[in-house]
């Protein structure tokens, strides 16, 4: 089984070297990194750690952080895909959409710092993205000399903030990323621990079910292959075959799938995150959705969202662009409806004029026509990003579009 797991932390948490340990410890390196990785660090004179198994570019080395959404694979009793979203305020906008397809989250605390402002404000992320399985990496034991004591405290100070979000049931883990005590192995440093190491916490979580969702099929773009027409797109949900009548919206087409072309040839299917290739005999527009007709969606105006601003100052009256899947649309922002602590997830105001950087908040927004749904229900087409004089200004979640 392939299970989905983010891993989020504040700066300097060792959320890198914890995922470089994993990969370690589970030998499932790429072939050849290790000589990579050893002839980068002898160029720039580095100590050596696990974090330098993420780094995919020598630039993102010599900066010393992640600079953008990684996925990489370790294994347990199952396959885990990790998606690694990096822990600066400025690259939030990438946790969204690295961490919208994770069925698992663990949460990364320095035992010496304790909870800080990062892992506040990922805790909120995590919660706002239905993220309902969490783990709690307690890292850098090493550092407090093993101490039980240090444990208890940092879990206590992390409890606390777990439960204002509600949730329970909570694994809790003392680790040392770099010395790898208790990731894959026991720790002999530890004995007062008798609980199990976090691949046997990650082993017992049972994902949740796949529910059968219906056909959404998200255009990218067209172009000619052989002289004939070509809609290239992506299947976030559903299943669509040669053959099927399928409805476009926002432009309304209705045409049906001649044959689909993919690299490996014409295959008669395509299911949910398959990128394919289909003939048909009426073009769509980029950013529209096909759905079978009997679960075509009418295209939306008005939109309820959970937004974290990233930058500057969003008031209602705004004129700004909704980047839902491969939709860019025009919107206005019509409702503050609450201001919400991107820290403690509490409703700090009702019907604000304004939100200011870091902020968070349910907005309503008036757009052009565009396919959306609500983030509960196809979280591919439920998360959308905001964007104003041609920079990502917010980033968020739909809450509803029957308004």
């Amino acid at each position: 089984m392939n299970v989905s797991v983010v891993i989020v932390g504040h700066i300097d948490h060792g959320k890198s070297t914890l995922i470089g340990r994993l990969l370690y410890d589970s030998e499932t390196l790429p072939e050849g990194k290790m000589a990579e990785i050893q002839r980068v660090i002898e160029e720039y004179r580095k100590k050596f750690e696990f974090a330098y198994f993420l780094d995919s570019y020598e630039e993102e080395l010599k900066e010393e952080r992640t600079i953008d959404t990684t996925r990489v694979l370790f294994k347990g009793k199952n396959y885990y895909t990790v998606v690694d979203v990096p822990g600066h305020r400025e690259f939030i906008k990438n946790m969204l959409s690295g961490a919208a397809h994770a069925q698992i989250g663990i949460l990364v605390v320095a035992a010496p710092n304790g909870v800080e402002e990062q892992t506040r404000r990922h805790t909120f992320l995590l919660h706002m993205l239905g993220i309902k399985r969490i783990v709690v990496a307690i890292n850098k034991m090493d550092l407090m000399d093993y101490r039980e004591d240090a444990f208890q405290k940092t879990k206590a100070e992390t409890s606390r903030l777990l439960s204002s979000f509600e949730y329970s049931g909570v694994g809790f883990v003392p680790v040392s990323a770099m010395e790898g005590d208790n990731v894959y192995k026991p720790s002999e440093n530890m004995p007062w621990y008798k609980g199990p190491t976090l691949i046997q916490v990650l082993d017992s979580i049972e994902p949740e079910a796949e529910v059968a969702k219906p056909l959404r099929f998200v255009v990218q773009f067209n172009y000619p292959v052989d002289g004939e027409p070509v809609t290239v797109g992506r299947v976030e949900a559903g299943i669509i075959n040669t053959g099927d009548e399928v409805v476009f919206q926002p432009s309304g087409i209705r045409t049906r799938v001649e044959k689909m072309k993919a690299l490996a040839g014409e295959p008669a299917e395509a299911v949910a995150g398959d990128s394919i290739g289909v003939v048909l005999k009426a073009q769509p527009d980029r950013g529209d959705v096909g759905a079978h007709p009997d679960h075509s969606r009418k295209p939306l105006t008005r939109v309820l969202g959970e937004v974290v601003l990233l930058e500057g100052i969003l008031k209602q009256g705004d004129k700004l662009q909704i980047k839902c899947a491969t939709k860019k649309a025009d919107c206005t922002v019509r409702q503050i409806r609450e201001r919400i602590s991107s820290e403690t997830g509490e409703v700090l105001g009702k019907d604000p004029k304004e939100i200011g950087e870091n902020d968070a908040a349910t907005v309503v927004f008036d757009t052009e026509p565009m396919v959306a749904e609500k983030f509960s229900d196809i979280p591919e087409l439920g998360r959308f990003i905001l964007v104003k004089n041609g920079r990502n200004v917010g980033a968020g979640v739909i809450l509803e579009t029957a308004l």
